[in-house]
């Protein structure tokens, strides 16, 4: 998947969130930075405030992938 997509969309996207969540994006790739849900959590609380109660920043994989979950269940709400 990761060669499909385009690097310069990924650092716009990058680039957005930083702006809209006041957040740098941890070193490594674009995925991991996304792949336990926190600055996507981060990121839809921002814009709509309280939309994920509580976001889930240790506890292994399983605890970490609830942002996700939390996240997607916002985006199929709205």
């Amino acid at each position: 998947i990761a060669g499909k997509r385009s690097g310069d969309l990924d650092r716009e996207a990058q680039q957005w969130i930083e702006e809209v969540t006041g957040e740098k994006f941890p070193s490594g790739s674009y995925e991991d930075a996304l792949k336990d849900g926190i600055l996507l959590c981060k990121l839809i609380n921002k814009l709509q405030p309280g939309s994920v109660g509580k976001i889930c920043t240790s506890g292994g994989g399983f605890k970490l992938r609830e942002n996700v979950s939390a996240f997607r269940t916002c985006l199929l709400l709205n």
